[in-house]
């Protein structure tokens, strides 16, 4: 019990003078002891060292110091002593603070949250919190206790960015008007009042009796003629960019869900109004009240994409955007007549988000998982790039082509579906036997399967689906990312203790010394295989291995080559022949990830052989035409040609 409590104070010790700050502060009072007792100890033997007169005139050759200097730092040494932080930090008196008491200790302010997502100008309707902060009212003149209240909640999230920026030299800038101003400026640019709607097709007859209610009906955000201005889906896109900082491909989504949400917001209204197929100014100003001032960016971005009355984001959510992604992109026009293929291109885009952004691999992706991805801004970048290959984050083209043609050379009787002698081909057969087993058997499957009745059905573990093969390249192709070593290292985990042993890795390598013998090659004990990788991940236990060893920073560029030795013979025989200048040329090329690398290099040498069987069926295409020509000069020689006429 002694012992145990001592090793504990002992922890708490090292902990403690782990701070910097009373490290320093610790070797401070050491050499200001030291100096003491090297001072009384000269005194005592009356052989002055450290003297005012010595100061004066000089040591060493030095110049001397000034006297007024000298008896300062002399009254400093001894008035002044160094204070060493205290173990534990000194209880607030929250309670007494609060009430108006002596505030020296005050309660450390809430951290600001989302940062990285917030903005930073006022995201209310009519920049109340701002009027408000700055002593004026609203621009609806209401202001007032109420409306300060009520938009105190925002106060985080509308802040936060300029919070940040506030230890920065201010810049002089033109103060943007507020959300209200703007969006009745786009509205009146862009809309248009119904009686200019009665002839369009599609439309109810009595659409100015509709509105005509709602004007009437003080509840609604329909008060005036202007809240009437109605803008259609094809002129939304500005209003999506501009206003609600959405990518323009999703203006037809957010309009579907202004209206879906309008929907809802009347018929739990009272006085029950009839649905209306566009959205309105006062729509535009319900939707923006409820989903938009609330929120951040990240926010904003996840509860548009999900369904709203889920909480998280499914794959089928994803669609409708990818859709109008096809549509609209210039780099994807090409596709237009090709609808397999834009619904392949589709399924690849959305895996490739799951696998980055989903990492417990659950098929639902959750506000924190947004936030701490880097989805919003991708689907910015490809919005405002004309090259799709340049996206090279889910979107690229190159990459989706990369990824269906694999699949394709390997599902040989084209049903969709890869079974273990498909998936012992791959890679030249560079993959065991026995990683192909636990691959069907423990790899993470990035959807759930759905019955005809809604249930969930866990997906079949026969075959591997075309979402299923994008998750084993991604991670085979690349190691050095956290999403391929947790789904390499729950293929290795045999036992599911979340531990790799000795006993795994040796029952893994075993199959890979038969192949390297077998192939040829050189032939690595496993003892010195393993010391090797060891020295390389430094694992925290050396006993075993756990998931959190491969995501150090210094693991990033080595941890699969562990994966390599155990399963992946071809890949592990070009580690242990690496040429050092070609590894240095790896790190600085323009490649991001060793995906990125593979992709482009598997994509060019698939364009290559689709150039040569082009050239090879044109040839025998010319040679099928010469052998006609000279049976056709045999035949007329003979005179059995006939007319060249048609004989009616």
């Amino acid at each position: 019990m002694v012992a145990s409590a001592s090793i504990k104070m002992d922890e708490l010790l090292t902990n403690w003078l782990g701070s910097d700050a009373v490290y320093e502060s610790v070797i401070r009072v050491i050499e200001n002891l030291k100096a003491e007792s090297a001072n009384n100890t000269n005194a005592n033997n009356n052989v002055p060292t450290s003297s005012v007169g010595d100061a004066l005139t000089g040591v060493d050759g030095r110049p001397p110091l000034s006297p007024k200097l000298v008896m300062k730092q002399q009254q400093q040494q001894v008035q002044k002593r160094p204070e060493i932080p205290p173990f534990f930090r000194p209880k607030v008196d929250v309670e007494h603070t609060q009430h108006g008491g002596n505030p020296q200790n005050p309660p450390p302010s809430p951290p600001k949250r989302r940062i990285n997502s917030s903005f930073n100008e006022d995201q209310t309707w009519d920049g109340i919190y701002m009027a408000n902060r700055e002593g004026g009212g609203g621009i609806s003149g209401g202001g007032g206790d109420d409306m300060s209240r009520m938009t105190h909640e925002y106060d985080s999230i509308a802040t936060d960015g300029a919070a940040s920026a506030a230890t920065q030299p201010q810049q002089p800038q033109q103060q943007r008007p507020c959300i209200a101003i703007r969006a009745r400026a786009l509205f009146q640019e862009l809309g248009v009042f119904p009686s200019a709607l009665n002839s369009v097709e599609g439309l109810p007859p009595n659409l100015s009796t509709i509105l005509y209610q709602y004007e009437r009906n003080e509840s609604t955000y329909h008060r005036d003629k202007d809240d009437m201005r109605i803008v259609p889906m094809e002129r939304f896109e500005r209003i999506t960019k501009e206003l609600c900082n959405f990518p323009t491909f999703f203006h037809k989504p957010l309009y579907d869900r202004i209206l879906l949400l309008w929907d809802r917001y009347i018929s739990s209204q009272k006085v029950k109004l009839p649905a209306l197929p566009m959205v309105t100014f006062g729509m535009f100003h319900y939707f923006w009240d409820t989903e938009m001032t609330p929120y951040d960016k990240d926010e904003r971005f996840f509860r548009l994409i999900k369904q709203p009355s889920r909480e998280y984001i499914t794959r089928d959510d994803f669609f409708p955007y990818i859709k109008e992604l096809l549509s609209d992109h210039p780099g994807l026009e090409f596709l237009s007549d090709h609808a397999e293929f834009q619904d392949k291109y589709a399924v690849t885009v959305i895996t490739r988000i799951f696998y980055s952004v989903n990492l417990c691999h659950s098929g639902r992706i959750t506000v924190r998982q947004v936030r701490k991805s880097d989805l919003l801004s991708v689907f910015h970048q490809v919005d405002e790039e004309e090259d799709i290959n340049k996206v090279t984050k889910y979107f690229s083209y190159e990459h989706f082509y990369v990824l269906y043609c694999r699949f394709w050379e390997l599902d040989h009787d084209r049903d969709y579906k890869i079974t273990r002698e498909d998936l012992l081909k791959y890679g030249e057969h560079s993959l065991s036997h026995m990683i192909v087993d636990r691959i069907f058997d423990a790899a993470p499957r990035p959807f759930e399967s759905v019955d005809e009745n809604g249930n969930v059905v866990k997906p079949s573990r026969d075959y591997l689906s075309y979402e299923d093969f994008i998750f084993f390249m991604l991670s085979e192709e690349d190691k050095a990312n956290e999403y391929s070593a947790r789904y390499w290292f729950s293929c290795v985990d045999v036992d599911g203790d979340d531990k790799l042993n000795n006993m795994e890795m040796r029952s893994f390598y075993a199959v890979q010394l038969h192949r390297m013998q077998c192939m040829g090659h050189e032939v690595v004990p496993f003892e010195d295989m393993l010391c090797q990788m060891m020295d390389m991940i430094k694992p925290a236990n050396s006993e075993y291995l756990v998931v959190e060893d491969f995501l150090q920073d210094h693991c990033s560029q080595v941890a699969g080559a562990l994966f390599d030795a155990l399963f992946n013979v071809n890949k592990y025989v070009m580690f242990e022949q690496r040429d050092p200048f070609l590894e240095r040329q790896k790190r600085e090329d323009e490649f991001d990830t060793d995906w990125d690398r593979f992709a482009c290099i598997d994509y060019n040498r698939l364009a290559m052989e689709e150039e040569q069987r082009e050239e090879e069926a044109m040839e025998v295409d010319w040679v099928t035409m010469d052998e006609e020509e000279e049976d056709a000069d045999e035949y007329n020689a003979l005179g059995l040609s006939g007319s060249s006429e048609a004989p009616f």
